[in-house]
């Protein structure tokens, strides 16, 4: 497949499209199952949020997604030269752990929580 920039430096008709298709194709690949649409779901019922608050939790979930896809792909820009694909273990090692941190943490607050509620 050709790259990007070299399209746009041969002038190419269509290479304006590449980008509102991709902004396209991002929005759907949102709608799709995952992304927590369910937790985020469950925790508007929960506290019966207004459709204001469900619209922002959509939003900070929308942005911090698009950040993290964002800094990923630039730091494999950066780096992809350097590394070789014996890195992927460990990157998905390190994703692993990441994603473990936060659910202890998710429990430890939820449990805390309870705690306090217990007392008062």
């Amino acid at each position: 497949m050709t790259e990007f920039s070299t399209l746009l430096q041969q002038g190419a008709a269509n290479a304006w499209l590449f980008i509102p298709s991709a902004i396209v194709l991002g929005a759907l690949h949102g709608l799709e199952p995952g992304h927590s649409k369910t937790m985020m779901a469950a925790f508007i019922i929960a506290v019966r949020g207004t459709v204001g608050q469900a619209v922002l939790l959509g939003l900070a979930a929308t942005v911090s997604h698009t950040a993290v896809v964002w800094v990923v792909a630039l730091t494999g820009l950066y780096f992809g030269s350097q590394w070789t694909q014996g890195s992927e273990a460990y990157l998905q090692v390190a994703s692993a752990v990441l994603m473990a941190a936060v659910a202890l943490w998710m429990i430890w607050r939820t449990w805390q929580e309870g705690q306090e509620g217990q007392e008062g």
